[in-house]
């Protein structure tokens, strides 16, 4: 038996003694522990009650015979009822003392004076209290308490892993509260830091230009001794340096030194960018050129101490990887104040994308979580936490085993060096900044802010594009171009006409008020609103049922149209199932609209059609445009249900849009999903040419193959695997 389980047992008798401390036990009856084992362990009957009684109380505590089982049944019964309890083995005696010290109970509260006893009858006297009843309830609760499942579940592995691989800070905050009670804990609700709030757009904006004028200063003048190195590497291969050069290795590692190192300091935001990083427990690109610029200065101070092969360290490499962190950042930040010069001019923004169940939608503009999401860090960024160490770890890991197998420790940091210029990709640092920078540009000209990677995620989330009438046929491309009344009043049926398409939402409603004005009427009163599937809407207009809709519609309420009609956009209305007015709706389509729907069918993205006005359907669009983008038709209450989402203000501001028309939008959405897709190919490129570098120097390394890893080999290489992430990061201009 356990600890747990004697102290449990211990904590049953415990709480039985309680239960039984106010029972009275009668004058002349003695318990020990030998009667109790001998009436529950053999099931003997009850002992008799002795001591001078009075009659009635003799009569009252004497057992009742019909309850009481013969005496030869009832060891057997007895025996069986408590085996059937007690369906644990055999217990020992509680011994003298516990090994834990129990708690002392806590104090309670005294107990009000019993009333005065009143005679009454005997018969409503209750029997009086057994102790086994007493053990069997208490045995009962026990065991329901260790039944009750109150035992956690095994956590499982792919949760414990999950858990090994989380951040420090998730670590921090998953970790136990302190407050812990005796049996059980159950952990407290994770509480999330509340967000900053975000700061002014003029002064977000203010300070990014600082910053971008800092970097631009230093970018350039670091671009000055990267830029020499390479010309060295290009001379020293071709031979085309004095004959100092070759036979002096002090000035030739020390001018390699001294030239790396200015680039270094030069590129202070590198440096401070890889001491942030390290305190938070994130390795970034930033950190890996920093030990790679390390690693080859002490290369090249170690060759001119006179313990290198004869032969010059990759510096180019090392500096050209400390150039790209330079402008990597440069980059960032460049995108940054393009978007937030967006926001600062336009202030509050008329649209905003932002995800929805049916896909994006464009809502009303607000500038809530913009800042916040601009500042989240990106994919790229959150895979370097892994790839980083794992990469600068194999080279040192290979470096040393080279080394120690040829006896040749004097070449480590050169063949350290070496290993980590080749593994470490130049495209590292413009994963995500270089198309970021690239399509915030372009953006910028059609009015678009994207509020950076976690923005374009999310706009980008579903295949699917929430469109309206305004997007389709912006202002000045639906026009009205007269009517036809039979049999009723114009300006009445005009006005009917207005009342109808006001009540509706229609985006008509424009057209037929500036027609009714013209004229001098006044728009009727509508009710009884109906939208019917059909491609329609009817009311009530004094007393009379309307009915507004397309010729389709029409044919589906059986409303008699003309026989010789051939109009195919117009708004026909009805008054009593009768027709009154046909009104003539003229569609133009624009340009900027065809190149968006055709952006979208290239993009396989499906606009889902938010419209109320019947004529707005699949078949005019590909008449209009000459494009089928095979959009998405749904029934009316959704269509309904997606206007009136367009119409509300979003939540979470993940672009900005300024235009009108649906060529913007369609921009920031196709735009932020080849923007994600730009990232995770150029990703897998460059660290696949990372991985390929390292293993391809550890072969030359082994086979003594030093003349072949010289500076300008390791700077070809590390240029053609930075050429697909450039390739790949144009894509974004180009949709």
């Amino acid at each position: 038996m356990g600890r747990e389980q004697d102290k449990e047992l211990y904590e049953t008798l415990r709480r039985t003694g309680e239960l039984l401390q106010n029972v009275r036990p009668v004058e002349g009856e003695s318990y020990t522990l030998e009667s109790i084992l001998a009436e529950f362990g053999s099931g003997a009957a009850e002992p008799a009650l002795t001591g001078d009684l009075p009659a009635d109380a003799a009569e009252l505590y004497a057992p009742r015979q019909e309850e009481t089982p013969p005496v030869e049944d009832a060891a057997v019964a007895d025996k069986k009822t408590l085996r059937s309890l007690l369906r644990f083995p055999h217990r020992p005696a509680r011994p003298a003392e516990p090994d834990e010290p129990e708690e002392p109970d806590e104090p309670e509260e005294p107990e009000e004076p019993p009333a005065p006893e009143t005679p009454a009858d005997p018969e409503d006297i209750p029997d009086r209290v057994r102790i086994r009843d007493v053990m069997w309830d208490t045995v009962d609760s026990a065991m329901a308490e260790n039944e009750d499942g109150i035992l956690p579940p095994r956590e499982p592995l792919w949760q414990r892993l999950g858990r090994l691989l989380a951040p420090k800070n998730d670590k921090q905050a998953q970790a136990r509260d302190p407050r812990d009670t005796e049996e059980l804990w159950a952990p407290a609700p994770r509480r999330e830091a509340p967000l900053p709030p975000e700061p002014e757009p003029d002064d977000a904006l203010r300070v990014e230009r600082r910053q971008l004028k800092h970097l631009r200063r230093f970018t350039l003048l670091a671009a000055v001794p990267a830029l020499c190195l390479c010309v060295l590497a290009v001379l020293e291969a071709f031979s085309w340096l004095p004959d100092i050069w070759w036979d002096d290795d002090v000035i030739r590692c020390a001018t390699l030194a001294a030239a790396l190192v200015i680039t270094a300091l030069l590129s202070p935001d590198v440096w401070r960018a890889a001491f942030a990083g390290l305190k938070k427990g994130q390795f970034r690109c930033e950190l890996a050129a920093a030990v790679t610029t390390v690693v080859t200065a002490a290369a090249c101070i170690g060759g001119a101490a006179g313990f290198g092969m004869g032969q010059s360290p990759a510096a180019a490499a090392a500096a050209v990887l400390s150039w790209l962190c330079q402008w990597g950042i440069l980059l960032r930040t460049s995108a940054r104040r393009q978007a937030f010069y967006q926001a600062a001019v336009g202030l509050t923004p008329p649209y905003v994308v932002g995800p929805t169940a049916a896909g994006a939608c464009k809502q009303k503009g607000t500038l809530h979580g913009f800042y916040h999401l601009s500042d989240r860090p990106d994919r790229p960024a959150r895979w370097q936490r892994y790839t980083v160490p794992m990469l600068l770890l194999a080279a040192t890991v290979l470096s040393l085993l080279t080394c120690l197998t040829h006896h040749a420790m004097y070449r480590f940091l050169w063949v350290w060096s070496t290993m980590l210029c080749a593994c470490v990709p130049l495209g590292m640092p413009l994963f995500f900044t270089l198309p970021m920078a690239w399509l915030q540009h372009r953006l910028s000209r059609s009015g678009v802010a994207l509020a950076g990677y976690a923005g374009a995620r999310a706009v980008s989330r579903g295949r699917r594009l929430v469109v309206t009438e305004g997007d389709l046929f912006p202002p000045g491309t639906v026009a009205f171009n007269g009517y036809k009344v039979f049999g009723e009043e114009r300006l009445k049926m005009l006005s009917y006409a207005a009342a109808v398409s006001h009540a509706a939402g229609s985006s008509l409603y424009p057209l037929f008020a500036q027609q009714l004005s013209g004229e001098g009427g006044f728009r009727s009163q509508c009710e009884d609103l109906q939208y019917y599937e059909d491609g329609g809407v009817g009311g009530t207009i004094h007393g009379e049922t309307v009915l507004m809709g397309s010729a389709y519609f029409m044919r589906r309420r059986h409303v008699a149209l003309p026989h010789d009609l051939k109009l195919q956009t117009g708004v026909f209305l009805a008054v009593d199932g009768v027709l009154c007015a046909i009104f003539v709706i003229k569609y133009q389509p624009s340009r900027n609209v065809e190149w968006a729907l055709r952006a979208l069918k290239r993009a396989r993205l499906r606009p889902v059609l938010a419209v109320r006005s019947g004529n707005v359907t699949p078949r005019l669009l590909k008449r209009k445009f000459a494009v089928d983008a095979h959009p998405i038709y749904p029934d009316v209450s959704t269509r309904l249900a997606l206007s009136d989402t367009v119409e509300s203000r979003g939540d979470m501001a993940c672009a900005l849009v300024y235009r009108e028309g649906l060529m913007p939008l369609v921009e920031a959405v196709v735009g932020s999903k080849r923007l994600l897709t730009a990232c995770r190919v150029s990703s897998v490129l460059g660290h696949l040419a990372g991985v390929t570098g390292l293993l391809l120097t550890y072969y030359l390394v082994s086979v003594a193959a030093f003349a072949t890893l010289t500076p300008l080999h390791l700077l070809s290489f590390a240029l053609l695997g930075l050429l697909p992430t450039v390739l790949v990061a144009g894509l974004v201009r180009h949709f």
